[in-house]
């Protein structure tokens, strides 16, 4: 933004410069429905801290009520976690019947220690009895048990698997960044993004648009060019 641009917030360099603003307001919508700027600015600094991608659904997080958002990770993001500290030395997990119930396991090896970090957990403490805990318990347990184990071995904390909480199965879902909804009263007229409050304030004060902070940008620049060609 040109530096006569009205200035927007800082994030304190927890938003990846390369993001663009409309990169930045996809992540909202898709990955951090209905949360709070700090709880937004939260799960992006996870996603710094652990390298993690919310465009690869390697992180998001979810708002429940007026309670505090949850920040998920996937067990395909903890094994990126794993893969990237070069110490992962494998994993081995299964499921197993003791005494009525199922019950998820596993075991992760690390390079520079000398026994594995092992885990168990019981299909009945974590089972909602619906959607896929229903139609398939063992998949669902294993994968408690494997979350739980990597985020031991390497250390991993402020992050929880979905499958470890009752979030209804909801899953997360990136849409694709070229299909633009149709606008209304906090949509860009231009993209169709949806636009946060603070930048619907910043936008009021210099035009009755409704602009996100990139299209306002543009809009910004081509009416300093207008203003600089008039006699």
């Amino acid at each position: 933004m040109a530096e006569n641009v009205p200035a927007v917030r800082e994030n304190g360099g927890i938003i990846p410069s390369q993001y663009s603003q409309q990169q930045v307001q996809l992540v909202r919508d898709m990955c951090a429905r209905d949360c709070t700027e700090n709880e937004f600015l939260l799960m992006m600094q996870l996603a710094k801290t652990y390298q993690l991608d919310p465009f690869a659904k390697q992180i998001w997080c979810v708002k429940y009520g007026q309670n505090p958002a949850q920040i998920f990770c996937g067990r395909d993001g903890y094994l990126v976690i794993a893969h990237r500290s070069g110490q992962f030395d494998g994993m081995e997990s299964g499921t197993k019947e003791v005494g009525g119930d199922i019950v998820g396991w596993c075991r992760v090896y690390r390079k520079d220690m000398s026994h594995p970090f092992e885990v168990e957990v019981q299909l009945k403490e974590y089972s909602t009895g619906k959607n896929l805990w229903l139609s398939k318990p063992r998949i669902m347990i294993q994968k408690v048990a494997e979350s739980s184990c990597l985020r031991r071995a390497f250390s991993i904390s402020g992050l929880y698997a979905p499958e470890e909480f009752d979030t209804g199965d909801r899953e997360v879902i990136v849409a694709d960044a070229k299909v633009v909804p149709a606008p209304n009263g906090n949509r860009c007229e231009k993209c169709g993004i949806t636009v946060d409050t603070e930048t619907l304030d910043l936008v009021r004060e210099h035009t009755d648009q409704v602009l996100c902070r990139g299209c306002f940008r543009d809009w910004w620049n081509e009416q300093q060019k207008v203003k600089g060609a008039s006699p």
